[in-house]
């Protein structure tokens, strides 16, 4: 009996439809409010929300989550694996290891962040678009720029500030811990420094510790950035791959990542992101 009963299970595995579910592991970093693991707003994020809705799509797969710094997480899909991400921007480097989809939705760039009371400093460093001039800002002397240490903010804010730093322009304070952005927004609290840099959604996020803070575009950074899934270039990760692009195709996401992206926006900048996200060219 036992030894049919073996078969039996063998037999219905290999049935189409029943065969075992495919483990696919998510690789994600703590990185507030998009990704959020811990604390009274665990899984709010809206990767964690898009993350929940593609598994809920998607049940013939199952989804586990492995949080790590995101260095380690990139190290990780190097080798390859059973992995996918939702927060790797596509680079040609990371091309090598990892296969990118169509974009499932698009995101604020890094922009520029100062306290409202000294709005009026920064009045002549912006456009006609109101955005800031950068690279006339940063050699301002009066105005001092904050950053996290060892942080890219991208590859035109990145040659900026090293521009910066080269000429003996702005004088560049750099912050070494893990809530870097807490902590530059605490010393823009204390007047410590004038400015830095970061997302929209993380003024959102900290409000309760930081009130007073206002977000502008940079010019030649103003464009939204597309987020696309990637899964390593692993045997597997193929059906998982080919089942997700397919779940994307259908757009039944879009509501559902917007409204949870929007949620994390300052208020004033929900009008403009609809906007941006009308006018982006069909794909």
């Amino acid at each position: 009996m036992k030894r049919i009963a073996i078969l039996s299970i063998a037999l219905l595995c290999s049935l189409p439809g029943l065969a075992r579910a495919d483990r696919i592991i998510w690789l994600n970093s703590e990185f507030p409010p998009m990704a959020m693991s811990q604390g009274p707003q665990a899984k709010q994020g809206y990767i964690n929300v898009l993350a929940s809705f593609l598994a809920d799509a998607l049940p013939q797969h199952q989804f586990g989550e492995q949080v790590v710094p995101w260095q380690r997480a990139m190290h990780i899909a190097e080798r390859g694996g059973p992995y996918c991400l939702l927060a790797a921007f596509q680079t040609p480097e990371r091309e090598a290891y990892l296969r990118f989809s169509k974009p499932y939705g698009y995101v604020f760039p890094l922009g520029l962040v100062t306290r409202r009371a000294q709005r009026e400093a920064f009045a002549s460093y912006l456009n006609a678009d109101g955005q800031i001039q950068l690279a006339r800002l940063l050699q301002d002397q009066h105005l001092r720029p904050g950053i996290a240490s060892q942080r890219s903010y991208g590859s035109l804010i990145d040659n900026l500030l090293k521009i910066a730093s080269d000429s003996q322009g702005a004088a560049i304070s750099q912050i070494h811990q893990s809530e870097s952005t807490s902590g530059l927004f605490s010393m823009l609290d204390h007047q410590r420094i004038d400015y830095t840099f970061s997302y929209p959604g993380e003024l959102v996020y900290f409000a309760s510790r930081h009130q007073d803070l206002q977000f502008y575009l940079i010019e030649g950074n103003d464009r939204l950035l597309p987020g696309r899934l990637s899964c390593t270039r692993s045997a597997q990760t193929d059906r998982a791959f080919a089942d997700l692009t397919g779940i994307l195709e259908t757009n039944r996401h879009q509501d559902v990542l917007r409204s949870s992206y929007e949620r994390w926006l300052p208020n004033d900048l929900i009008e403009p992101y609809q906007r941006m996200l009308k006018e982006l060219p069909r794909e």
